[in-house]
């Protein structure tokens, strides 16, 4: 898609047939709404009083802000604040990225706008709500937040993994909606992991209490601090455990922590960290465990050789110029490796 196309889009300077192409594209590939999404954050960043400029020249100017290459002029402050209607956003960590994007509720009713949040691979984003509530996205996670709240209910919906501290407001519940789970709750610390790639969906609550349903309205659970509901989305199977909530809570500080964790499990978040393609040449060597603390700003070898230290594995990286690297983990015994 043309870049200036998408300028236009996003100025208000394109006819609606040409609109619709372009929300199309949007929609094809991930990478096209990235590069939306990547156009829209320069326009809100650098024209904070746009609406009282006439369009053309609003797309006049943001067409030169990006053509000129001054994105390095557009910085986000932790004191300024967007002004999106009740939505109140201080991005405190890397990665930061937001966009307004609009979804159709139902055939009878209006379309409503959203804030889309989201923190690419390898980096972690924070922000705040306009309640107060405090959000943190873990690397690859998206979040949609209503401009305005329901006058009923504050609800928003992600895609990853999230970790939320909700300012309490006994009218005005708080709802976290993934693709199979819908958690209320009132005043909480809690996180959770939706990943679409992943088998099984988790919550665990630090503190407070949420109660638990799919979104079809089947009730899962109720949890009390320090308990975790592990469910099932191929099978809709549940599980209430209590957990050590340390490793929930610590990466939002840059720490992955693993007690007696198999290697397998280890390697979907390094994949998604590092934004690699992790394989075993067995499943056996997926089963073995490893306890420890890896910080995320370490290089990925550095990660794999202590890992290695406690594991009678070794590992291959094969460096892939059109598409993600790879890692190979594989037994001492054996004698395959990587293939070229």
């Amino acid at each position: 898609m043309d870049q200036d196309q998408l300028i236009k889009y996003i100025t208000g300077n394109l006819g609606e047939d040409e609109a619709k192409d372009v929300r199309s594209w949007i929609n094809t590939e991930e990478a096209n709404k990235n590069e939306f999404i990547r156009l829209k954050n320069i326009h809100a960043f650098a024209s904070e009083g746009k609406h009282k400029l006439p369009i053309e020249d609003d797309f006049l100017q943001l067409n030169r802000i990006i053509n000129q290459k001054t994105k390095s002029t557009i910085q986000l402050n932790v004191r300024h604040y967007l002004k999106y209607a009740a939505i109140l956003v201080a991005a405190l960590l890397i990665g930061f990225s937001v966009s307004e994007v609009r979804f159709r509720l139902s055939s009878n009713q209006t379309a409503e706008l959203f804030n889309e949040f989201y923190a690419p691979e390898g980096q972690i984003s924070e922000f705040k709500l306009a309640d107060g509530t405090r959000v943190w996205l873990n690397s690859g996670t998206r979040i949609k937040v209503p401009v305005s709240f329901n006058a009923k209910y504050r609800m928003v919906y992600m895609e990853g993994e999230a970790f939320f501290q909700v300012t309490k407001d006994p009218k005005h519940p708080f709802f976290v909606q993934s693709n199979e789970l819908s958690i209320r709750v009132m005043g909480t610390s809690f996180n959770v992991s939706a990943y679409q790639t992943d088998v099984n969906s988790e919550v665990t609550l630090i503190n407070g209490q949420v109660g638990i349903k799919e979104r079809n309205g089947q009730r899962l659970a109720m949890l009390k601090p320090g308990q975790q509901l592990v469910y099932d989305k191929t099978t809709g199977k549940k599980l209430k455990r209590v957990v050590d909530t340390s490793p929930y809570e610590a990466w939002r500080d840059g720490e992955m922590i693993f007690r007696d964790c198999s290697l397998g499990k280890i390697a979907e978040k390094l994949e998604r960290w590092y934004n690699v393609k992790i394989d075993f040449n067995s499943q056996e060597i997926s089963q073995f465990k490893f306890t420890g603390t890896i910080l995320k700003n370490k290089p990925l070898s550095q990660v794999l050789e202590a890992i290695t230290l406690t594991s009678p594995i070794r590992f291959e990286i094969k460096v892939n110029s059109d598409q993600k690297n790879q890692v190979l983990l594989y037994s001492l015994k054996s004698k395959t490796k990587m293939k070229e």
